[in-house]
């Protein structure tokens, strides 16, 4: 079978409600698009420590985040500091729950962030 077939074989199986969520997704999709596209680049970064990034980090690994709450507050917000942010976005590529191959990416992406707290604070000799 066609997907055209595909497709009408699903559109025949809808109901008025189906019928009236797609048209209108389809009368708000040139509003919304441009809308979300102009929010998305306009957005300001997060000033966000290296101690925060560590914290957020650590609290996932321990298991004291709620992974679906307070991870994607963490994870979808950029963060202003250029080395920080890459922490961010490589973290945020991990799956949830955690294999073990992404506790070991977040062991080493936690390891980056404490290091760049301690060079944020040069009074440390703990390094």
């Amino acid at each position: 079978m066609s997907v055209l077939g595909e497709w009408m074989a699903k559109a025949r199986s809808w109901t008025w409600a189906d019928v009236a969520n797609a048209a209108i997704t389809v009368a708000l999709a040139p509003v919304a698009i441009p809308v979300a596209l102009i929010v998305r680049l306009t957005e300001r970064p997060m000033e966000r420590s290296a101690e925060d990034v560590a914290g957020n980090l650590y609290a996932l690994l321990s298991g004291q985040h709620d992974p679906h709450w307070d991870w994607d507050n963490f994870v979808g917000i950029r963060i202003a500091d250029k080395e920080l942010d890459d922490i961010r976005a490589r973290a945020a590529k991990l799956a949830l729950p955690l294999t073990a191959e992404g506790a070991m990416e977040l062991r080493f992406l936690l390891a980056r962030a404490e290091r760049a707290a301690r060079r944020g604070h040069p009074e440390r000799f703990d390094s």
